[in-house]
């Protein structure tokens, strides 16, 4: 009798709920799912939880597998997809850990200086003032630019949302970035520009 014909018979006596066959599965796929989970993580722990989480679903899910491509993919898919959730929940604490310090940082500045004003952070302050300068842009100039740094979307998104070109999307950014330049404070300016790069590194699209 052939191996794969022999885990399809494991599988099918698993899909009825037979423990015994879990555990051939779990010593069949274990192995090579730890390896797989390697590929995203570099915790041997992080590795083995996922892999043991992913087969308590499969086990609650039993009943829907009746081949071994179907229960293969099912399974190899439901580490990675858990590997990747880990990653992004790491990347989104990560990033609000870092906007976090950053306002702490600022708030302290402000309080060390003595100023008696209400503390507001950088990006209000950057976001009141393009308000008052989108206000003063040509229409479309006003609007292209609102898009992208008030309401932050994509050049394609603004392009189709506008009916225009990417280029003519591009062509009002620099010339409200122009106009930007003349009514900002240098600080705003930088920090506009330190906003673009963050942009810049977390998309594979041009800011400008």
């Amino acid at each position: 009798m052939r191996k794969n014909t022999e885990i399809e018979e494991v599988i099918l006596d698993f899909s009825k709920g037979r423990i015994s066959d879990f555990e051939k599965l779990y010593k069949i796929y274990y192995p090579r799912l730890i390896k797989y989970a390697g590929i995203f993580t570099e915790s041997s722990f992080q590795a083995e939880d996922f892999v043991q989480e992913a087969f308590i679903e499969i086990w609650n899910k039993r009943d829907i597998f009746t081949n071994e491509n179907q229960f293969s993919a099912y399974i190899f898919s439901t580490v990675k997809n858990k590997c990747l959730n880990s990653i992004k929940r790491k990347l989104i604490e990560e990033n609000y850990v870092s906007k976090q310090l950053k306002l702490e940082t600022e708030e302290l500045y402000h309080i060390s200086f003595g100023l008696k004003e209400p503390f507001v952070s950088m990006e209000e302050q950057l976001f009141l003032a393009l308000e008052k300068v989108i206000s003063e842009m040509p229409e479309k100039c006003g609007t292209v630019f609102r898009l992208k740094w008030i309401e932050g979307k994509k050049i394609r998104e603004i392009a189709e949302l506008m009916e225009i070109s990417t280029t003519m999307v591009d062509k009002h950014l620099a010339k409200g970035f122009q106009i930007a330049q003349k009514k900002l404070s240098p600080t705003l300016i930088l920090f506009l520009v330190l906003q673009s790069q963050n942009e810049f590194l977390e998309s594979d699209s041009p800011i400008l």
